[in-house]
């Protein structure tokens, strides 16, 4: 591996890390900007019973803007979450890049009491804007699939 090509997978790394922390400190807005123009976010689950993958939630990035824009109005879960990634896998082939990243998320009640919420992977697509990279597919596979409190906050 050339070291372009190790320097482009520890920033595609980088980011992946970035983004989860700006989920941790609901900063939703700047999440968003993490989006390529023609992006996609999507939550996804394989139902046993179904046999099948399913798209929980899909939008393309104009009706996410609008969706996460919309968050404050909403009655939402007071606790907070916390998302905590092992080492993305990441290729790079020039201005494209693909990431696997497993993640749990725990969500702590103002009470104080922690407990896991939903465990998965980031199935990434992402491409190089400028000098710096964007999603053009986000997709969260979750093998959670009964959620303790629901939630229109993305994961």
């Amino acid at each position: 591996m050339s070291y372009e090509n190790l320097v482009d997978a520890f920033e595609v790394q980088q980011f992946i890390q970035r983004t989860a922390s700006l989920l941790n400190a609901e900063k939703l807005s700047e999440w968003v900007q993490q989006f390529d123009a023609a992006g996609t976010y999507e939550v996804t689950a394989y139902s046993t019973e179904l046999g099948k993958e399913l798209a929980w939630w899909k939008q393309e990035l104009p009706l996410l803007q609008k969706t996460i824009s919309e968050v404050p109005r909403h009655v939402r879960d007071p606790a907070r979450r916390l998302h905590v990634l092992g080492p993305p896998l990441v290729s790079v082939t020039g201005d494209e890049a693909r990431g696997e990243t497993a993640f749990s998320v725990f969500r702590t009640l103002p009470t104080g009491e922690t407990s896991l919420f939903a465990v998965g992977r980031y199935l990434d697509e992402l491409v190089r804007v400028g000098s710096g990279w964007r999603f053009s597919v986000h997709r969260v596979q979750l093998e959670t699939r009964v959620l303790d409190a629901f939630t229109h906050l993305p994961l």
